[in-house]
């Protein structure tokens, strides 16, 4: 086929993200926010053009122009290596894309480089029991945000993302012997996840004092005011957006005003992790590789352990 600008492809590439595979999964249809993930690429790659008064085009796509795209996005645009890393994962996928529809790409299209912020430079954070408990403990919260508040103990208790939390309705729900079913087809991976809920608090949200939908950006900014109303403090190192860069920046603030919907899960994911098997937990979440959920959780295998477990296997057959 002739040449094709990569933004032009990318064009094609989104208009047909509902018939697109999803890799890993055996499903068809990009996820709504994967989707604006490439929407993002192809106007950050118009924005490139025009600043380099050049075109990219898909089979001339070298070495050179890769390592110039990457430090136009880490050092003019300033981009986090996380984001820097998913922009240019997500080309190369749109490159190969391209080669499968038969046009002609550039034979380094397969060796773009890709990579991530360093494990030691990640800012994790995470609720506690006790401070969960305290979040669940308050009383007399103004009616704008008492939705949000059950929205919160809701999802410190089902590990889901906030997409598919505030997504949930009663007819999500079905009781157990043992408390609830919470019945969840997460939106990301078209993964259909079942979470059993025991707790008696959560339990009474769901069954009997349903919340009220809330937008994601009302939630986020709700969660902050209650973790504050809970005493949640502590001065703490987070990553906070800087207005007048539009970038992300390490700030020293109290804990509630780094705390982000997405805190959810990964405190649902960190306080059961060593008393539920890991398993069960990543179907939980929707994890489908260990290493990437222990990775999210920043903590390690434990190869103590499992050299336990050896050990008692070992004995037995010995």
């Amino acid at each position: 086929m002739d040449n094709m600008r990569l933004s032009n492809y990318l064009d094609l590439y989104i208009s047909n993200a509902s018939t697109k595979r999803v890799k890993g999964y055996g499903t068809l249809g990009l996820a709504y926010n994967t989707v604006r993930t490439y929407r993002s690429l192809n106007r950050i790659i118009k924005t490139y053009e025009k600043d380099s008064n050049t075109y990219l085009y898909l089979d001339s796509f070298d070495k050179n122009a890769s390592e110039d795209l990457t430090r136009y996005l880490k050092l003019e645009k300033q981009y986090s290596d996380n984001y820097t890393g998913q922009l240019l994962k997500n080309l190369k996928v749109v490159l190969r894309d391209a080669e499968k529809s038969g046009f002609k790409i550039h034979p380094y299209s397969h060796y773009i480089e890709v990579f991530k912020q360093k494990s030691s430079d990640r800012i994790i954070i995470t609720l506690t029991h006790e401070e969960i408990k305290s979040i669940k403990d308050l009383k007399g919260l103004q009616s704008k945000i008492r939705d949000s508040h059950k929205w919160f103990i809701v999802g410190l208790f089902i590990g889901q993302r906030v997409s598919d939390l505030l997504s949930l309705t009663p007819m999500n729900i079905r009781r157990a012997s043992g408390g609830v079913y919470v019945d969840i087809v997460q939106k990301k991976t078209k993964k259909a996840v079942t979470v059993g809920v025991s707790d008696p608090m959560v339990i009474r949200i769901l069954t009997v004092d349903f919340p009220k939908m809330v937008t994601q950006g009302c939630f986020n900014r709700d969660i902050k005011r209650i973790c504050k109303m809970a005493g949640i403090d502590e001065p703490i190192n987070g990553y906070k957006n800087n207005p007048k860069r539009n970038r992300k920046e390490i700030i020293l603030a109290p804990k509630y005003e780094h705390i982000t919907s997405h805190d959810m899960r990964r405190s649902f994911a960190s306080n059961y992790f060593g008393k539920i098997e890991t398993p069960l937990l990543m179907g939980i979440t929707g994890h489908t590789k260990e290493t990437n959920f222990l990775s999210y959780i920043g903590t390690c295998q434990n190869k103590d352990a499992l050299a336990d477990i050896f050990m008692q296997k070992t004995a037995a057959i010995w």
